[in-house]
């Protein structure tokens, strides 16, 4: 057998030549989940390297790890990953992320449902997590907040920038660009100017400025702007510190031997940060200029009245637009607003992993789509049930796809508003009949009678027969509600009914007892089980136990085919696939069934190495 010590040298020789390989590559490294996770992990940290993304590999196994490998994760990840930089476990259609959104604090912790949210977030992770997953132009252009957040940056050049502008001897293309910068026109008036010219496109003048900040000609410009739209996003209030580490302005050992210099002078020949940062040459009065205003903006806190208009104008030509939170103005003032005043321009309103799109052309709304939701209905479901969101408005050409026969609006916005004010009120009625709203979970009861086939059902309100698309509707609403998900995911998942269509179809099926709400939840029975499973294994050790567990599930649902919903390593920690569960058409009632069913083999197997009196005795206080 091996020496352990020489095994384990081996395998961390195997993965220091790993990680050496990938870090040389780029700033972003990937890891495929194993048992040798953690060791891998500490040789990041002792490489001294940050890094702005760490993408775990979880496709083998999905999220049915241990706790115990997140709180390992973050314990180490200050150590290697830059400020904004992300350890992301990705799945084939999720993500969680470990994020590090300030020099010091504990770290953020993020769910993302899908990969869409994720890009939402930010979209050059969510490429790299695409090349991991190996799957290719799945994400849309970058979100209008994003755009507009980088039109609106000013580019400014550093000293090597102003001897390159004095000099000229760059490339065609790149004197051209240099040539527009001035250090107060923002690249969205660059972009104009250039494409009216001739000289290059908005593409080719991003892609200048890239060469630009690589050479150190321009302050880092791309960085920042990240930076700028998940703060922005997430409401999160950000000091100059973070701000210079996260653009890439200053480095880590800088900013800390600043602050040390800082701490070490006297009171009263003590400077701020940002002039001792100016001092030190680390950027010029300019950027410090733009660096307070961005915090101005993008950095307000939650009680902050988040509403701004941002201008960027050129002689040539002007572009307005207006950036803010939804909850200072309502999804229906907001669209009144634009037409009032006349606007010209797309709309777009982001929360989470959805975009809400408008046209307007003179005050007049033409086209809308909010995911699968088109036309009227995308303007009532925003109208009627967006309640927080980023709204940004910017007078440029509409994208091809919202531009489409169906996104037309067939009805004038007054009366959309007017429908959706009702429809609203309607829904919030029906909200209220339920424990928690629309996060509330209910399971389908078995339409033994026929009720829904017969064609006899009424409108309870209008004592009418109900129209046949009607009861389509609750056939295909009803089917989906397994006590396991909740309304709202119910909604999101057929993602071609508003809101206030669902919750129609919702009271309508309470109304005819066609759903139920749930006596239990999975989690009472799944934790029993779980206590039960580790007073046994202290009795008849781990190894013995799962491997008894195996046997137990294998006989318990050979036959259902709902085996792989569940799932345990091999500490004997199980856990339910809720993905794998929606996927089978599964209910809460099945679910819980089966995990009894297993239980009951897996303690036939245990009543064989353990006392029956003390195997009761311990089932009788667990359950009790």
């Amino acid at each position: 057998m091996p020496d352990e010590e020489e095994t384990k040298s081996e395998s961390e020789e195997v993965i220091t030549e790993n990680l050496t390989d990938m870090m040389s590559q780029d700033s972003v490294i990937v890891l495929k989940y194993s048992a040798n996770l953690t060791s891998e992990l500490e040789e990041l940290v002792q490489s001294k390297q940050l890094f702005d993304a760490v993408l775990i590999d979880c496709k083998d196994g999905g999220f049915l790890f241990p706790t115990e490998m997140i709180v390992d994760a973050g314990r180490l990840a200050n150590n290697f990953l830059e400020v904004q930089g992300a350890l992301i476990f990705i799945n084939t259609d999720r993500a969680l992320a470990l994020v590090r959104e300030h020099l010091a604090g504990a770290l953020a912790f993020i769910s993302f449902e899908n990969h869409s949210e994720l890009f939402d977030y930010s979209p050059p992770l969510a490429k790299h997590v695409q090349a991991v997953l190996g799957k290719g132009n799945l994400i849309e252009e970058s979100s209008d907040l994003a755009r507009q957040v980088l039109l609106g940056t000013v580019p400014v050049l550093t000293a090597t920038g102003i001897k390159m502008k004095a000099g000229m001897d760059a490339p065609r293309r790149r004197n051209a660009a240099i040539a527009a910068i001035d250090n107060y026109t923002p690249i969205g008036t660059i972009s104009q100017r250039l494409s009216t010219s001739g000289k290059m496109d908005h593409e080719e003048l991003l892609e200048e400025l890239r060469g630009l900040e690589q050479v150190k000609a321009i302050y880092p410009l791309f960085n920042k702007a990240t930076f700028l739209v998940n703060c922005f996003r997430n409401k999160t209030p950000f000091t100059l510190k973070d701000y210079l580490v996260a653009g890439k302005l200053v480095t880590e050992s800088q900013l800390d031997e600043m602050l040390f210099e800082l701490q070490s002078t006297n009171i009263k020949d003590r400077i701020t940060l940002g002039p001792l940062t100016v001092k030190k040459g680390f950027i010029s009065t300019r950027q410090l200029e733009i660096a307070m205003q961005d915090q101005a903006f993008y950095g307000q806190s939650t009680e902050t009245k988040q509403k701004k208009i941002i201008k960027t104008s050129g002689e040539e030509t002007q572009v307005q637009s207006m950036v803010g939170h939804l909850g200072t103005t309502d999804p229906s003032n907001l669209l009144q607003n634009l037409a009032t005043n006349r606007e010209t321009g797309v709309l777009s309103v982001e929360h989470r992993d959805q975009q809400f799109r408008a046209c307007f052309e003179v005050g007049k709304l033409t086209h809308a789509k909010v995911g699968k939701l088109q036309g009227n209905k995308a303007v009532s479901e925003f109208a009627c049930a967006w309640r927080e969101g980023i709204f940004v408005f910017m007078q440029r050409t509409p994208p091809s796809d919202l531009m489409l026969e169906p996104s037309k609006l067939t009805k004038p916005l007054d009366k959309l508003l007017l429908d959706s004010a009702l429809a609203k009120d309607n829904t919030d009625v029906v909200a209220k009949k339920l424990s928690k709203g629309f996060y509330s979970v209910l399971e389908k009861v078995t339409d033994t009678a026929g009720k829904m086939s017969s064609g006899d059902l009424i409108d309870p309100q209008e004592k009418k027969p109900l129209k046949p698309s009607e009861i389509e509707l609750m056939k295909r609403v009803h089917s989906h509600l397994d006590g396991l998900t909740s309304l709202n995911n119910v909604l999101r998942y057929l993602g071609d009914i508003t809101t206030p269509e669902f919750a129609r179809t919702i009271d309508l099926l309470l109304h005819y007892k066609l759903v139920s709400t749930p006596d239990t939840d999975l989690m009472t029975p799944l934790s029993k089980f779980q206590e039960l499973i580790g007073s046994i294994s202290e009795k008849i050790g781990g190894e013995l136990s799962v491997a008894l567990l195996r046997l137990g599930l294998r006989d318990a649902m050979a036959n259902s085919g709902r085996a792989h919903i569940f799932a345990m390593n091999n500490k004997g920690d199980i856990g339910v696939d809720m993905v794998g569960a929606r996927q089978t058409n599964a209910s809460l009632s099945s679910v819980i069934q089966d995990l009894e069913n297993w239980q009951v083999k897996y303690i036939e197997y245990v009543s064989q190495e353990v006392d029956r009196d003390v195997l009761l005795s311990l089932i009788t206080q667990i359950h009790s």
